[in-house]
């Protein structure tokens, strides 16, 4: 088997295991050895990968979700917006370079995407099409930017409209940006919750150019759901190591990788 088939098995079930664990709430060492005809041991090691990604707990014999973060969508938003700071700035400065007066774009409920905002909203003649109560919001104060939201529940660890991806507006959009859990060459854009998902999903075919924003640390890593293949994808904005084999391999796909650079803080 040659070295990117056994990659894609190795992301294929790893997936797997994530969508069992999403559905059930905890998994067996034993049960997902049957199922995926593989030896305990390499559940072991596929589990223990899973933890380190903070996408699983380890218990013995199994596995189960991640212990709650602490309560209440401000903090839970604002512990992620602060997380790698530099680095979202980094990014969001090189995103807002895309944006052009009389854009029509998409953000996402990534605090990647909000890390934006600051950097477009004296822009004239925007159209944003949002899920993110807090890009909403941050817009508010920009008057000559008109914003537009789906409908749907209100998701608290995002902040976010999610559940009714048919509602988010019928604009074709000139560009999105949209972060994400994992970034790989063989199972795409990747995220956690099904429906946070299908939201971004629905706004990504919306738009002409299609932006992943995420740093370095999300490269090769694969989350239950995919939002899109590497295929619909045009840029990703990252930072890190520009000479990194998969983003070396993006590039030779023809999908444009931008490497912003952090300022030292």
């Amino acid at each position: 088997m040659s070295p990117i088939r056994d990659q894609l098995f190795v992301e294929e079930r790893r997936r797997v295991i994530l969508q069992e664990l999403s559905k059930w709430g905890r998994v067996s060492v034993k049960d997902l050895s049957d199922m995926l005809n593989v030896s305990a041991v390499t559940i072991r090691q596929d589990l223990r990968s899973l933890e380190e990604d903070d996408l699983l707990e380890r218990t013995h014999g199994g596995a189960v979700l991640p212990a709650s973060k602490p309560s209440g969508p401000e903090l839970s938003f604002d512990v992620r917006q602060r997380n790698k700071r530099p680095e979202k700035e980094a990014i969001a400065r090189a995103a807002a370079s895309l944006v052009l007066p009389g854009y029509s774009i998409a953000l996402d409920a990534s605090t990647t995407a909000y890390a934006i905002v600051p950097y477009i909203k004296s822009l004239d003649r925007l159209i944003v099409v949002t899920n993110s109560l807090m890009i909403a919001q941050s817009l508010l104060d920009s008057p000559q930017i008109q914003v537009y939201m789906p409908g749907g529940r209100i998701r608290r660890d995002s902040i976010a409209l999610v559940g009714a991806p048919s509602t988010v507006p019928d604009i074709n959009l000139n560009i999105g940006f949209f972060g994400t859990r994992g970034i790989s060459l063989t199972m795409g854009i990747t995220d956690t919750d099904p429906d946070e998902v299908e939201m971004k999903r629905t706004m990504l075919l919306r738009c002409m150019r299609r932006v992943i924003v995420s740093d370095h640390d999300k490269w090769d890593k694969v989350a239950p759901y995919t939002v899109a293949e590497i295929s619909q994808v045009q840029t990703i904005i990252t930072t890190g190591d520009a000479h990194n084999r998969s983003i070396k391999q993006l590039r030779e796909l023809g999908i444009e990788v931008i490497t912003a650079p952090v300022s030292k803080m």
